[in-house]
């Protein structure tokens, strides 16, 4: 047991239950492996938190079946997720983007010989070749490095948030059925609090240890390794968003 105030968070517990069941082990790593097909599954670790009003409860595990639900659910998470880390993805890409096209790259790369680039289009300069000139030239890169740092590191902010929220967004959605329910005030006070944010970091830190002791199954290590995380990790924020 790992005390948190008053209540606790049985992890051991939490952590055997995605192996309590073999067959729906197997099953979830096979479809795991399949893209887009392993939408399912992330459908399937959210029903398992019994959030869902198809199962309200969290002592076993649900019987696979109905797919096509299932697939809906996953569908609808990645939709979330896309969602909350679109502002991170908009500040980095826009953050790149504006580098690229500023009038300092192009007055950089502007001064190379024609003759250069049609080499380069034509793949005869070698890598070593590109690593000298970055390493005669790289003090003309400082200023553009220097505007684009700050917004750099909003976007890896946003994305850390974003990703932070992300267990606490869907498990809204989950419990109330509706989709605007992962955008609400409940789900931002359940990610604000200590009792969130402590847990948030061990399941990180154990499902980090799980992924590690999993991934290397041949084969189906990558599809096990998601299941059991989201079984895992959605079996202790389900608790901790019950009780927020």
């Amino acid at each position: 047991m790992i005390q948190m105030k008053d209540s606790a968070v049985d992890f051991v517990k939490a952590l055997r239950r995605p192996f309590s069941d073999t067959k729906k082990l197997f099953i979830g790593g096979l479809l795991g492996i399949i893209p887009i097909v392993n939408f399912t599954v992330i459908g399937y670790t959210l029903t398992s938190t019994g959030l869902s009003k198809e199962n309200g409860k969290r002592d076993g595990l649900p019987e696979w079946g109905n797919y096509g639900d299932l697939f809906k659910k996953g569908l609808v998470a990645a939709i979330i997720g896309i969602i909350l880390f679109l502002p991170a993805v908009l500040v980095l890409f826009g953050t790149v983007g504006g580098v690229i096209v500023s009038p300092a790259m192009s007055l950089i790369f502007g001064g190379l010989p024609m003759e250069t680039w049609d080499k380069l289009a034509a793949g005869q300069i070698t890598d070593m070749q590109i690593q000298d000139w970055f390493a005669q030239n790289w003090t003309q890169f400082i200023p553009l490095l220097t505007n684009a740092v700050p917004l750099l590191l909003i976007g890896v902010m946003l994305g850390l948030a974003a990703y932070y929220l992300l267990p606490a967004a869907l498990l809204g959605w989950l419990k109330e059925d509706r989709f605007g329910a992962a955008f609400t005030w409940k789900v931002v006070k359940t990610a604000t609090s200590l009792d969130y944010l402590v847990n948030w970091l061990i399941v990180g830190f154990l499902g980090g240890i799980v992924s590690t002791l999993v991934g290397w199954i041949p084969i189906l290590g990558v599809g096990i390794k998601m299941y059991v995380n989201g079984v895992f990790s959605y079996t202790v924020f389900a608790e901790i968003y019950e009780r927020a």
